[in-house]
């Protein structure tokens, strides 16, 4: 039995989030006629992929942090500031859709989300020292 649920939960939305953006980079492929393996073409494409390759490099720093910080904070809290990522890669993706400089706020969310589960993370481990 899972006892993190709410970490679980968030780790999967995160999750199938990333994937659902693996689909528009599909999608956008066959609008734009930016076929694989090229990665670039039409600004419409770059961004659609941008968006997906973006999340998926900060998903990377996002899971291990989040678990680390569930173990210190416990579950609800570790989760809330979850959620809070998944608003920032939401409104990154929507603020890129629109334009390439309307990327910044989403940015900014998820940065401070993982620099904060970073430093929970970090200070349990230092504790587990000290202890």
């Amino acid at each position: 039995m899972i006892v993190m649920k709410y970490t679980a939960l968030v780790t999967i939305a995160a999750v199938v989030y990333t994937f659902i953006l693996s689909g528009f980079v599909s999608a956008a492929r066959a609008k734009t006629g930016v076929n694989a393996p090229a990665m670039a073409g039409q600004p419409d494409f770059d961004r659609v992929f941008r968006i997906h390759m973006n999340t998926v490099e900060q998903l990377v720093l996002f899971i291990p942090v989040l678990w680390l910080a569930t173990s210190v904070v416990g579950d609800l809290w570790a989760a809330e500031i979850g959620v809070v990522w998944i608003v920032g890669r939401l409104t990154y993706a929507a603020g890129y859709r629109k334009a390439v400089e309307k990327r910044g706020p989403g940015f900014l969310i998820t940065l401070l989300s993982t620099a904060i589960l970073t430093a929970i993370a970090l200070w349990g481990v230092i504790q587990a020292f000290m202890a």
